[in-house]
Protein backbone atom coordinates (compact mmCIF):
# COMPACT_ATOMS: atom_id res chain seq x y z
CA UNK A 1 0.00 0.00 0.00
CA UNK A 2 1.19 3.40 -1.28
CA UNK A 3 -1.33 6.43 -0.85
CA UNK A 4 1.39 8.82 -0.88
CA UNK A 5 1.56 8.25 -4.67
CA UNK A 6 -2.42 8.99 -5.00
CA UNK A 7 -2.90 11.96 -2.97
CA UNK A 8 -4.54 13.90 -5.38
CA UNK A 9 -7.38 10.65 -5.59
CA UNK A 10 -7.59 11.47 -1.61
CA UNK A 11 -9.21 14.77 -2.70
CA UNK A 12 -11.78 12.88 -4.96
CA UNK A 13 -12.24 10.07 -2.88
CA UNK A 14 -12.95 12.36 -0.10
CA UNK A 15 -15.59 14.82 -1.75
CA UNK A 16 -17.36 11.74 -3.07
CA UNK A 17 -17.80 10.49 0.72
CA UNK A 18 -18.63 14.14 2.13
CA UNK A 19 -21.47 14.93 -0.51
CA UNK A 20 -22.39 10.91 -0.93
CA UNK A 21 -22.72 10.93 -4.63
CA UNK A 22 -20.48 10.72 -7.32
CA UNK A 23 -22.54 13.09 -9.79
CA UNK A 24 -22.57 16.20 -6.87
CA UNK A 25 -18.27 15.24 -6.23
CA UNK A 26 -17.43 15.20 -10.00
CA UNK A 27 -19.23 18.61 -10.19
CA UNK A 28 -16.94 20.15 -6.94
CA UNK A 29 -13.65 19.07 -8.45
CA UNK A 30 -14.27 19.40 -11.89
CA UNK A 31 -13.81 16.11 -13.19
CA UNK A 32 -16.02 13.81 -15.30
CA UNK A 33 -18.03 11.25 -13.62
CA UNK A 34 -16.19 8.27 -15.09
CA UNK A 35 -12.29 9.90 -14.20
CA UNK A 36 -14.12 10.27 -10.80
CA UNK A 37 -15.13 6.32 -10.96
CA UNK A 38 -12.23 5.28 -12.21
CA UNK A 39 -9.46 7.20 -9.20
CA UNK A 40 -12.02 6.00 -6.56
CA UNK A 41 -11.10 2.67 -7.86
CA UNK A 42 -7.19 3.05 -8.09
CA UNK A 43 -7.50 3.91 -4.30
CA UNK A 44 -9.42 0.45 -3.59
CA UNK A 45 -6.88 -0.95 -5.29
CA UNK A 46 -4.06 0.52 -3.29
CA UNK A 47 -6.41 -0.06 -0.17
CA UNK A 48 -7.11 -3.85 -1.06
CA UNK A 49 -10.70 -3.20 -0.18
CA UNK A 50 -14.17 -1.43 -1.20
CA UNK A 51 -14.04 2.24 -0.11
CA UNK A 52 -17.83 2.18 -0.84
CA UNK A 53 -21.20 0.46 -0.87
CA UNK A 54 -23.44 1.58 -4.01
CA UNK A 55 -26.69 2.12 -3.01
CA UNK A 56 -29.65 2.61 -4.96
CA UNK A 57 -29.42 6.93 -3.69
CA UNK A 58 -25.66 7.68 -3.48
CA UNK A 59 -22.46 6.25 -2.19
CA UNK A 60 -22.09 4.66 1.62
CA UNK A 61 -18.83 3.92 3.03
CA UNK A 62 -17.48 0.71 4.19
CA UNK A 63 -15.48 0.12 7.25
CA UNK A 64 -12.32 0.80 5.60
CA UNK A 65 -13.58 3.74 3.75
CA UNK A 66 -14.96 4.88 6.94
CA UNK A 67 -11.14 4.63 8.57
CA UNK A 68 -9.92 6.86 5.39
CA UNK A 69 -12.64 9.28 5.46
CA UNK A 70 -11.51 9.67 9.10
CA UNK A 71 -8.00 10.49 7.75
CA UNK A 72 -8.79 12.35 5.01
CA UNK A 73 -11.33 14.98 7.28
CA UNK A 74 -8.12 15.81 9.15
CA UNK A 75 -5.43 16.28 6.62
CA UNK A 76 -7.95 18.70 4.56
CA UNK A 77 -8.56 20.51 8.08
CA UNK A 78 -4.62 20.38 8.81
CA UNK A 79 -4.13 21.80 4.94
CA UNK A 80 -6.42 24.52 5.48
CA UNK A 81 -5.32 25.63 8.68
CA UNK A 82 -2.15 25.91 7.02
CA UNK A 83 -3.29 27.64 4.02
CA UNK A 84 -5.20 29.85 6.86
CA UNK A 85 -1.53 30.76 8.87
CA UNK A 86 0.51 31.26 5.54
CA UNK A 87 -2.42 33.88 4.00
CA UNK A 88 -2.75 35.60 7.51
CA UNK A 89 0.58 34.52 9.46
CA UNK A 90 -0.68 37.63 11.78
CA UNK A 91 -4.23 36.69 12.51
CA UNK A 92 -5.15 33.19 13.87
CA UNK A 93 -9.11 33.69 13.64
CA UNK A 94 -8.99 35.19 9.58
CA UNK A 95 -10.08 33.05 7.23
CA UNK A 96 -13.61 30.85 6.84
CA UNK A 97 -15.79 28.82 9.02
CA UNK A 98 -19.13 26.50 8.33
CA UNK A 99 -21.57 26.68 10.96
CA UNK A 100 -24.72 24.74 11.14
CA UNK A 101 -27.87 25.64 13.59
CA UNK A 102 -31.80 24.62 13.98
CA UNK A 103 -34.14 27.36 12.77
CA UNK A 104 -34.87 28.95 16.28
CA UNK A 105 -31.45 29.61 17.52
CA UNK A 106 -30.55 30.91 13.88
CA UNK A 107 -33.70 33.28 14.53
CA UNK A 108 -32.67 34.38 18.61
CA UNK A 109 -29.01 33.73 19.25
CA UNK A 110 -26.66 34.03 15.91
CA UNK A 111 -27.77 37.66 14.87
CA UNK A 112 -26.58 39.73 17.98
CA UNK A 113 -23.88 37.07 18.61
CA UNK A 114 -22.59 37.10 15.23
CA UNK A 115 -22.44 41.13 14.94
CA UNK A 116 -20.40 41.56 18.19
CA UNK A 117 -18.18 38.36 17.28
CA UNK A 118 -17.34 39.57 13.59
CA UNK A 119 -17.09 42.93 14.08
CA UNK A 120 -13.84 42.07 16.44
CA UNK A 121 -12.61 39.57 13.47
CA UNK A 122 -13.50 41.42 9.96
CA UNK A 123 -11.09 38.85 8.15
CA UNK A 124 -13.43 35.92 9.39
CA UNK A 125 -16.19 34.55 6.39
CA UNK A 126 -19.18 32.85 8.13
CA UNK A 127 -21.54 30.60 6.16
CA UNK A 128 -24.61 29.48 8.43
CA UNK A 129 -26.71 26.42 7.48
CA UNK A 130 -30.17 26.04 9.18
CA UNK A 131 -32.32 22.76 9.68
CA UNK A 132 -33.30 19.64 11.71
CA UNK A 133 -30.49 19.21 14.66
CA UNK A 134 -30.37 15.92 13.51
CA UNK A 135 -29.56 16.75 9.86
CA UNK A 136 -27.34 19.37 11.17
CA UNK A 137 -25.13 16.50 13.41
CA UNK A 138 -25.09 14.50 10.57
CA UNK A 139 -23.69 17.45 7.89
CA UNK A 140 -21.11 18.08 10.58
CA UNK A 141 -19.80 14.10 11.06
CA UNK A 142 -19.54 14.30 7.39
CA UNK A 143 -17.38 17.20 7.18
CA UNK A 144 -19.32 19.62 5.18
CA UNK A 145 -19.64 21.96 8.63
CA UNK A 146 -17.02 22.71 10.96
CA UNK A 147 -19.20 23.93 14.14
CA UNK A 148 -22.40 23.28 14.94
CA UNK A 149 -24.90 24.72 17.88
CA UNK A 150 -27.44 22.29 17.97
CA UNK A 151 -30.22 20.34 20.69
CA UNK A 152 -28.64 17.46 22.08
CA UNK A 153 -25.73 16.89 20.41
CA UNK A 154 -24.31 13.62 20.35
CA UNK A 155 -20.60 13.09 21.22
CA UNK A 156 -18.75 10.47 19.37
CA UNK A 157 -14.84 9.19 19.25
CA UNK A 158 -14.33 12.15 16.35
CA UNK A 159 -16.75 15.11 17.49
CA UNK A 160 -16.41 17.03 21.21
CA UNK A 161 -19.81 18.13 22.36
CA UNK A 162 -19.92 20.74 25.29
CA UNK A 163 -23.29 21.81 26.82
CA UNK A 164 -24.28 25.42 27.33
CA UNK A 165 -27.91 24.81 29.12
CA UNK A 166 -30.53 23.00 29.31
CA UNK A 167 -33.92 23.98 28.13
CA UNK A 168 -37.30 22.53 29.01
CA UNK A 169 -40.81 23.15 27.74
CA UNK A 170 -43.99 25.01 29.39
CA UNK A 171 -47.57 26.32 28.25
CA UNK A 172 -47.89 29.82 27.16
CA UNK A 173 -50.93 31.66 26.08
CA UNK A 174 -51.37 35.57 24.32
CA UNK A 175 -51.27 38.65 25.98
CA UNK A 176 -53.73 39.75 23.80
CA UNK A 177 -57.49 40.21 24.22
CA UNK A 178 -58.03 38.55 20.85
CA UNK A 179 -58.36 34.90 21.87
CA UNK A 180 -60.51 32.22 19.47
CA UNK A 181 -61.19 30.49 22.91
CA UNK A 182 -63.72 31.45 26.28
CA UNK A 183 -60.81 30.39 28.63
CA UNK A 184 -57.53 28.41 29.25
CA UNK A 185 -59.76 25.79 30.34
CA UNK A 186 -61.09 24.77 26.95
CA UNK A 187 -58.23 26.11 25.08
CA UNK A 188 -56.76 23.40 22.00
CA UNK A 189 -52.67 23.15 22.91
CA UNK A 190 -50.30 23.81 20.21
CA UNK A 191 -47.65 21.95 19.89
CA UNK A 192 -44.74 20.67 17.73
CA UNK A 193 -44.55 17.03 18.40
CA UNK A 194 -41.36 15.94 16.87
CA UNK A 195 -40.19 18.21 19.46
CA UNK A 196 -42.30 17.97 21.90
CA UNK A 197 -42.17 13.96 22.71
CA UNK A 198 -44.43 12.97 20.31
CA UNK A 199 -48.49 14.17 19.33
CA UNK A 200 -49.62 10.47 21.34
CA UNK A 201 -46.97 11.17 24.34
CA UNK A 202 -48.72 14.71 24.99
CA UNK A 203 -52.58 13.64 23.97
CA UNK A 204 -51.97 10.59 27.10
CA UNK A 205 -50.79 13.26 29.31
CA UNK A 206 -53.83 15.41 28.65
CA UNK A 207 -55.69 11.98 29.40
CA UNK A 208 -53.74 11.64 32.14
CA UNK A 209 -55.02 14.50 33.53
CA UNK A 210 -58.63 14.42 32.46
CA UNK A 211 -57.80 16.70 29.44
CA UNK A 212 -58.48 14.35 26.83
CA UNK A 213 -61.32 16.01 25.05
CA UNK A 214 -58.72 18.93 24.76
CA UNK A 215 -57.98 19.75 20.83
CA UNK A 216 -54.49 19.59 19.79
CA UNK A 217 -53.10 21.74 17.25
CA UNK A 218 -49.71 20.44 15.25
CA UNK A 219 -47.85 22.72 13.65
CA UNK A 220 -44.22 21.65 11.64
CA UNK A 221 -41.99 24.42 13.53
CA UNK A 222 -41.59 25.92 16.66
CA UNK A 223 -42.20 29.02 15.02
CA UNK A 224 -45.36 28.66 13.47
CA UNK A 225 -46.61 27.44 17.18
CA UNK A 226 -45.03 30.20 18.63
CA UNK A 227 -46.98 32.76 16.18
CA UNK A 228 -50.23 30.72 16.32
CA UNK A 229 -49.74 31.09 20.30
CA UNK A 230 -49.40 34.74 19.73
CA UNK A 231 -52.51 35.46 17.96
CA UNK A 232 -54.55 33.63 20.47
CA UNK A 233 -55.42 30.45 18.51
CA UNK A 234 -54.54 28.17 21.68
CA UNK A 235 -51.96 27.51 24.38
CA UNK A 236 -48.26 26.90 23.05
CA UNK A 237 -46.45 24.29 24.33
CA UNK A 238 -43.05 25.91 23.48
CA UNK A 239 -39.31 25.60 24.96
CA UNK A 240 -38.40 28.36 27.37
CA UNK A 241 -35.29 29.69 24.81
CA UNK A 242 -38.06 30.08 22.03
CA UNK A 243 -40.55 31.95 24.03
CA UNK A 244 -37.99 34.35 25.93
CA UNK A 245 -37.98 37.33 23.48
CA UNK A 246 -41.64 36.96 22.87
CA UNK A 247 -42.16 36.37 27.08
CA UNK A 248 -39.73 39.44 27.47
CA UNK A 249 -41.55 41.22 24.71
CA UNK A 250 -44.80 40.74 26.99
CA UNK A 251 -46.41 39.03 23.92
CA UNK A 252 -46.87 36.22 25.73
CA UNK A 253 -47.37 34.70 29.42
CA UNK A 254 -46.59 31.11 30.91
CA UNK A 255 -49.48 29.60 32.18
CA UNK A 256 -50.54 26.23 34.15
CA UNK A 257 -53.32 23.11 33.54
CA UNK A 258 -54.43 22.55 36.61
CA UNK A 259 -53.37 18.62 36.69
CA UNK A 260 -51.41 18.88 33.49
CA UNK A 261 -47.92 18.11 34.58
CA UNK A 262 -45.02 18.37 31.32
CA UNK A 263 -42.67 16.12 33.31
CA UNK A 264 -41.27 13.89 31.18
CA UNK A 265 -41.59 16.73 28.23
CA UNK A 266 -39.21 17.68 25.67
CA UNK A 267 -36.21 17.88 28.33
CA UNK A 268 -33.28 19.05 25.99
CA UNK A 269 -29.48 20.23 26.39
CA UNK A 270 -28.45 23.07 23.83
CA UNK A 271 -24.77 22.61 23.10
CA UNK A 272 -21.78 22.83 20.40
CA UNK A 273 -19.92 20.02 18.54
CA UNK A 274 -17.24 20.03 16.61
CA UNK A 275 -14.25 17.85 15.15
CA UNK A 276 -12.04 16.37 17.73
CA UNK A 277 -9.67 16.79 15.45
CA UNK A 278 -10.43 20.59 15.34
CA UNK A 279 -9.87 20.94 18.72
CA UNK A 280 -6.45 23.01 19.12
CA UNK A 281 -7.85 25.54 16.07
CA UNK A 282 -7.34 28.51 17.36
CA UNK A 283 -10.09 29.63 15.09
CA UNK A 284 -12.76 27.29 16.74
CA UNK A 285 -11.74 27.53 20.62
CA UNK A 286 -11.97 31.30 19.92
CA UNK A 287 -15.59 31.26 18.40
CA UNK A 288 -16.64 28.58 20.93
CA UNK A 289 -15.32 30.74 24.04
CA UNK A 290 -17.74 33.41 23.00
CA UNK A 291 -20.36 31.36 22.36
CA UNK A 292 -20.02 30.37 26.00
CA UNK A 293 -19.69 33.39 27.29
CA UNK A 294 -22.05 34.81 25.44
CA UNK A 295 -26.06 35.30 27.24
CA UNK A 296 -28.61 33.34 25.77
Amino acid sequence: MNLTDHLEKLKYFYEVARLGSLKKASEKVFISQPSLTKSVKILEDVVGSPLFLRMPRGMKLTKEGEILHAHCKKLFASVSDMEQELTHPNDPLAGSLSIGTYDSIAIYFWPKFLQEFLTQHKKLDIELSTGRSDEIQTKLASGLLDLILVVDPKKTQNIEVEVLKQDSFKLYQTTSNKKVYQSIKDAPIIAMPSAAAGIQSIRDLLYRSGLGERKIYSTSSLESAKELTINGLGIGLLPQMVAKSSLDERKIKQVKLKGFSLEGIGQHSIGLAYHTYRKDSALIQEIVKSIKNYKF
